[in-house]
């Protein structure tokens, strides 16, 4: 195996170091809100951080991690993004992870999130998934990960939402934070301006919808509104959605889990518009 070669790399030896306490406080929600970075950990999130062009990020290494095979490219690709690095031993290493099996690589990264004004230049025929006061930190991952392979143009949370930081959702959504623009905080007065604005059709999903999804119109720009896993969409946001869909189910079943019933629409959307990446208009 060729010689992994890491120039200018600080070693930390101590549980008690600055960085390792500011990546642990990274681990409640306070700590992200106040440094504005959040917690990630394994070899996958943090080269697709890298792919992805994040800047300045912090990354720490066990002597597991620094022998990785794919670790030279993150490092590599890392120099150039103006990252830092920082060789740890086992024993600090412990003190950061999180998961039952460490691959040894953990990095402190800068939010990436967006907000609604930077969303110019969609293509209008992607679709913008919104979603109300969605609680489930998993569900949330799963649907962001299902939203970047659907293609979906960005995704919106309501006010109430689970923390897009958390660290369920960074596993959930296995590195697809970084490539599907996230808008938190959006209230239903500014999702209904964002409509206007950019010219697109708001479709709400209900149990008792009254178009079944796989008859919508997708091949117009759409905003797809799903709500709350126990309550769903709010009645005040149902009166301003031009159609409520619906997905037929048996009718001795209640209701799908929420990534699911997303992952079945935004899918159909998708397919509706060619299974394209890529636009013209």
């Amino acid at each position: 195996m060729q010689e992994i070669k890491y120039e200018a790399m600080k070693s930390i030896t101590s549980r008690d170091n600055q960085w390792i306490k500011k990546a642990c406080s990274l681990k409640q929600k306070k700590g992200r809100q106040q440094e504005r970075m959040v917690f990630v950990e394994g070899m996958r999130v943090v080269r697709d951080a890298a792919e992805s062009g994040i800047r300045r990020a912090v990354c720490f290494l066990s002597p597991k991690g620094r022998e990785h095979e794919k670790v030279q490219d993150i490092y590599d690709m890392g120099r150039v993004l103006d990252w830092t690095f920082f060789s740890v031993t086992d024993s600090v290493y412990d003190k950061l992870k999180d998961t039952k099996a460490p691959q040894g690589i953990a990095a402190m990264l800068p939010y990436v999130t967006v907000s609604l004004d930077e969303l110019n230049g969609l293509a209008p025929r992607q679709a913008v998934v919104y979603l109300q006061a969605v609680q489930d930190p998993g569900n949330l991952g799963t649907i962001i990960r299902t939203a970047a392979a659907a293609n979906a143009a960005a995704i919106l949370l309501s006010e109430g939402s689970v923390d897009v930081y958390n660290d369920k959702t960074i596993r959930s959504a296995m590195g697809a934070i970084f490539k599907v623009p996230i808008v938190q905080d959006v209230s239903e007065a500014q999702l209904i301006e964002f409509c206007r604005q950019q010219g697109r059709v708001l479709l709400g999903t209900a149990p008792q919808g009254t178009t079944s999804y796989a008859q919508a119109a997708y091949a117009r720009p759409v905003v797809l509104a799903f709500g709350n896993e126990g309550n769903g969409l709010s009645d005040t946001l149902i009166e301003q959605c031009s159609e409520v869909l619906t997905i037929p189910m048996r009718s001795d079943t209640e209701s799908l889990n929420l990534s699911m019933s997303v992952g079945v629409i935004v899918y159909k959307a998708w397919e509706a518009n060619g299974f394209k990446e890529k636009y013209d208009e």
